[in-house]
């Protein structure tokens, strides 16, 4: 059997019965499965993690989990998230993970400690899902037919304002892209981030469209004066479910 083949046990023929039991329920996981020793070192992958990044197994052991981080940035964020597992604590993050052909996707990770015998931690189990920009705004997409000319910036948030997908006349308009301000309710964008948020709760409790002026920071600093509508998007119940922002540069 080839270095990429290897498990976590080493040999399927040298694992004992519980072993190859867990063995199978790990390579049947639908979720990619990272164990990592105490420096962060790749000691097994299974099958689904492969599949999510393109990588193989022999490419992947031995690396450190940073390696196939997707920005430079998130560096840091995972030598702390480190530093809390070897602690003893549990994680849940979300980083954007590089794949084989230079794309990223979105890992929503759930990261435990695991420990030897004498109670020692050595490692980590990590287990990450799929939740990238691609499948996750597919259906956001969609909702956006008809409002994506380039002119007009459109952003979609969940009920909560936080934001899952823009489009090309947001990131022309403000500079950004969209891994830089997913999840985020806009913070960096609005000069009176407050009154906004004030005014997006009112369409909410509303559940009717709304529309005002404010002001935005491009990615540069340069201010400038958007006119939005607010159309608040129902589910099944009348529940508001996402947000479509429509923003007009007046400035």
């Amino acid at each position: 059997m080839e270095t990429a083949d290897l498990t976590y046990y080493d040999y399927l023929s040298n694992a004992s019965e519980s072993g190859k039991f867990m063995y199978m329920i790990m390579e049947s996981f639908p979720q990619g499965i990272v164990i990592s020793d105490a420096s962060d070192k790749i000691m097994y992958t299974n099958f689904k993690m492969a599949q999510l990044t393109g990588y193989s197994r022999r490419e992947m052991l031995g690396k450190v989990a940073a390696a196939f981080l997707y920005l430079p940035e998130q560096q840091k964020r995972l030598k702390d998230i480190a530093e809390q597992r070897l602690a003893g604590n549990y994680e849940c993050y979300e980083l954007l993970v590089k794949r084989k052909t230079g794309t990223p996707f979105l890992g929503h990770t759930i990261t435990a400690p695991y420990k030897n015998m004498n109670g020692e931690i050595i490692g980590t189990i990590s287990v990450v899902t799929d939740v990238s920009i691609t499948k996750r705004t597919a259906e956001l997409e969609v909702l956006a037919i008809g409002a994506t000319k380039a002119l007009n910036s459109v952003i979609i948030t969940d009920r909560y304002g936080k934001i899952a997908w823009v489009n090309e006349g947001f990131t022309s308009l403000s500079g950004r892209q969209l891994y830089e301000v997913i999840d985020t309710k806009g913070e960096t964008l609005r000069k009176d981030n407050d009154e906004f948020m004030s005014r997006f709760q009112e369409a909410v409790i509303q559940k009717e469209p709304l529309a005002f002026e404010y002001f935005n920071f491009k990615k540069d600093g340069k201010e400038y004066k958007v006119k939005a509508t607010l159309t608040p998007i129902l589910d099944a119940q009348g529940d508001v479910k996402d947000m479509i922002i429509i923003e007009t540069d007046i400035s």
